[in-house]
């Protein structure tokens, strides 16, 4: 069978991520699409003709994308949707189904609300079948029995189909595969790494996972709640030393959740990589109560060039309703140790979160002016309908709108009110938030490199471009 998976095309000139962990358009980055590179080793590995168009990493335009599609013609193509971009997406899948394909879609966000499955394939009919879980995980089923027709997939676990003009959902597919059963990405469906980046790291670049899933329960998070899944560290310490041998990677985003949820076991890898000489940087994702001094001196040596902490908010009663479990203190702490081990910090904070008002807004940017980050971002809560906040929103009538293509956490718009704050004054208090945290003058000129002129030149564009953008109100980028 010919199989085409497609990353659609970005979106009003934003790059899109859709990832089980994170699906929406981003700003600075660009991604390899990782789980699609797993579902094609996976088809491969079943027998099956495989191709990949990574349209977003390529810049392409759909009618690219439709071209290939001529060309190859595919008897079935899956595609996996942004939560914000879902429409432009689908467009895809229109077009194969007008050329005679099976068409197959996944967005974790949309698959986790049952009745919004089911609005999105009502509303959708050329859309065959949405995999309700990770699909390179049940991929394989599904191919085994599609040369039935899509009347066979009844028995492949963990679909919801448009049959006959009914929805049909399939059997629970129960506890999925551990990572490591996995074949590694099919990299070589893919021209090059070479359009992929992120405001760290240059290509050549990619994403690897050493787990998957998160256990924590904050309550703004699509992607938290999920049983943690865990590579083995010598098939991890592998796959890297063969994407630098076969691919030229020296630059790595560690894509967990929580890289660092079991420290002893982050020790044992970046041991491994000191050890094979493997000499990567690499960017990391994690929370400040799952470190420690020892171990970020560790990464450190390992090639850890930047980590993301989620701080959320500088108010003790926000931080503490949403319960994500961590305090200022050891947000405080680890921020401290990223200072003195030399590892950049990264602070993303959420503005707009249950409880917001005037006075706990102005608490984070005494936070984050207190401990530093090397940058800062502020997004808009965005409530996306699978989490806990979105109940809240919606039971207060605070929600301004449904239209999920509005719900991108950077858009220059929230789509949410608190009780104390309408949508004006989120939006004044976000770029009061950009104004004092990013543009102090003191934080400007700690920021200099004596005699690095590339880093001051690369600095100074940025801010210029954040200086312009606060003039006009738009979203910093």
């Amino acid at each position: 069978m010919r199989l085409l998976m497609v990353n659609p095309p970005r979106v009003a000139g934003y790059a899109v991520v859709r990832e089980e962990r994170f699906e929406h358009k981003d700003i600075g980055s660009v991604y390899p699409p990782l789980s699609l590179l797993y579902c094609a080793a996976v088809a491969e590995g079943e027998g099956h003709e495989v191709r990949l168009i990574d349209a977003n990493g390529q810049d392409l335009p759909l009618s690219a994308v439709l071209g290939a599609m001529d060309a190859f013609r595919p008897e079935a193509v899956l595609v996996r949707l942004g939560f914000d971009t879902q429409e432009p997406d689908l467009e895809v899948l229109r077009a194969a189904k007008e050329r005679g394909a099976l068409t197959f879609a996944r967005c974790k966000i949309v698959a986790d609300v049952p009745w919004l499955v089911e609005q999105v394939m009502a509303a959708h009919p050329f859309v065959d079948g949405f995999f309700l879980d990770e699909p390179e995980c049940l991929l394989a089923a599904a191919l085994r029995a599609l040369p039935g027709g899509l009347e066979a997939l009844r028995s492949a676990p963990g679909l919801l189909l448009n049959l006959g003009g009914a929805q049909v959902r399939t059997g629970d597919p129960g506890k999925l595969p551990a990572p490591d059963e996995l074949p590694r990405p099919a990299y070589h469906l893919l021209p090059s790494l070479d359009a992929y980046h992120t405001g760290v790291l240059a290509a050549p670049f990619t994403v690897v996972q050493t787990s998957r899933g998160c256990p924590y329960t904050c309550s703004f998070c699509s992607f938290g709640k999920l049983p943690w899944r865990t590579r083995k560290i010598e098939e991890v310490l592998a796959e890297l030393a063969w994407l630098k041998k076969d691919y030229g990677v020296r630059r790595i985003l560690f894509f967990d959740d929580v890289l660092t949820l079991d420290q002893r076991r982050t020790e044992r890898m970046c041991n491994g990589m000191i050890d094979a000489g493997l000499d990567m940087e690499w960017v990391c994702c994690t929370r400040a109560n799952n470190v420690s001094r020892e171990l970020l001196a560790l990464m450190k040596r390992a090639g850890c060039r930047e980590i993301a902490f989620g701080i959320e908010s500088g108010s003790d009663t926000v931080l503490a309703d949403t319960t994500k479990g961590v305090t200022k203190d050891q947000i405080r702490q680890a921020a401290r140790w990223c200072h003195e081990v030399g590892i950049l910090f990264y602070g993303l904070a959420i503005i707009g979160l249950p409880g917001e008002d005037e006075r706990s807004v102005q608490d984070t940017v005494d936070f984050i002016n207190e401990i530093e980050p090397f940058y800062s971002q502020f997004g808009f809560c965005t409530p996306f309908p699978n989490t806990d906040t979105y109940d809240w929103y919606k039971s207060r009538g605070l929600l301004r709108t449904e239209d999920w293509s509005q719900y991108f956490p950077l858009a220059d718009r929230p789509v949410i009110r608190t009780e104390a704050l309408d949508e004006a004054a989120l939006v004044r208090l976000r770029r009061r938030m950009y104004w004092r945290v990013l543009l102090r003058p003191g934080k400007l000129l700690r920021a200099v490199r004596p005699g690095d002129w590339a880093h001051n030149w690369m600095g100074l564009k940025k801010v210029l471009g954040r200086v312009l953008l606060l003039a006009r109100g738009g979203a910093v980028r």
